[in-house]
């Protein structure tokens, strides 16, 4: 019986603390623009963070955030990530075709922070649609 009570006890005390989970967040600024004119409007971006798991470099990893511009061109993107596992490297920028522009790729690297995440930014321009 004073068992019980001992587990009955413990249990109580994990429901009653909160538990916190320990992340951490990547973020990539960026601005897109066309070679030859304005900046993209509402252009569908889909960013892809890469990085390894520390000690193992073959291991990348991936977490994905689809957002738009605004109507400058300009575009944040921020994901969680677990605290302090990866070490992340870089960022992949695909940007859809648009009525003006072209499907593009880009890279960005990402500068770790001491908290397991991380920033990238990058600004750059895609081609324009040749409209006959």
């Amino acid at each position: 019986m004073k068992t019980l009570v001992s587990v009955c006890s413990a249990l109580a005390g994990l429901l009653i603390t909160p538990l916190v989970a320990e992340a951490a967040r990547l973020s990539l600024n960026g601005r897109v623009a066309l070679t030859s004119a304005n900046p993209i409007e509402n252009a569908r971006i889909t960013v892809t963070f890469h990085g390894h798991e520390m000690g193992i470099h073959e291991y990348t990893t991936q977490r994905w955030a689809r957002i738009r511009t605004n109507n400058e061109g300009e575009f944040n993107a921020i994901v969680k990530v677990p605290d302090d596992r990866y070490i992340w490297t870089h960022a992949t920028i695909e940007i859809a075709e648009t009525d003006l522009s072209k499907a593009t790729t880009v890279i960005a690297p990402c500068e770790i922070d001491d908290q397991g995440g991380g920033h990238c930014s990058k600004e750059f321009r895609v081609s324009p649609l040749i409209i006959p």
